[in-house]
């Protein structure tokens, strides 16, 4: 399912790259993944902001995101010209429907983790492409040579992630406490989770 290409052991040091494949979500529908590229950024940018709009367990609002949508290629190259970090998308029939993306601490002694952010269209959730994306993202992450741990941020309540990030081995490993407010006098908790690489 996942190729990483390379040819020396210095070729793996400076770069892993994932040849892109497709996979079948429940349905039977056709998915391409692939690495982000430049010409991604604004198609990337525009499926983003949608994903926000469509979620209630998203901290970021739509409206916060317009700012960054210019900044859409210099994001995507970030991913591009770290060594410790991987930005996916997923296309069907050509249109970027999800993304992960796994960004590596800069600091020496953070390079070891790598932070997940996950998002899909609402028509595509439910239909194993999260679990397609994030499985990818691991099994790239196990070939990088500096890290040994992945970690994400997840607002309570969102069970089906959950269950997600259990199901492919993430433990909850702590919680902020009323991290989140969604509401004038409503709060949620930041799940901390991780996975030992």
């Amino acid at each position: 399912m996942l190729t990483l290409l390379y040819n020396t052991e210095e070729d793996m040091l400076a770069t892993l790259k994932i040849e892109p494949f497709t996979a079948k979500l429940k349905d039977g529908t056709e998915v391409t993944i692939r690495e982000a590229t430049l010409q991604d950024a604004s198609e990337l940018m525009q499926s983003i902001r949608k994903y926000i709009g469509e979620s209630e367990y998203q901290v970021m609002e739509q409206d916060e995101f317009g700012h960054l949508m210019s900044k859409g290629r210099e994001w995507i190259n970030a991913f591009i010209e770290e060594d410790n970090s991987l930005l996916l998308v997923a296309e069907i029939k050509g249109r970027i429907v999800g993304n992960v993306d796994i960004t590596g601490g800069s600091r020496n002694r953070l390079r070891h983790n790598g932070l997940i952010g996950i998002g899909l269209l609402k028509q595509y959730q439910s239909q194993g492409l999260g679990s397609i994306l994030l499985q990818a993202g691991i099994d790239w992450a196990k070939e990088n040579p500096y890290l040994e741990r992945l970690w994400m941020q997840i607002v309570d309540g969102n069970k089906e992630a959950i269950g997600l990030y259990k199901k492919l081995g993430f433990v909850e490993e702590g919680r902020q406490k009323n991290f989140i407010k969604t509401g004038e006098g409503i709060y949620a908790d930041n799940i901390l989770m991780a996975l030992m690489i």
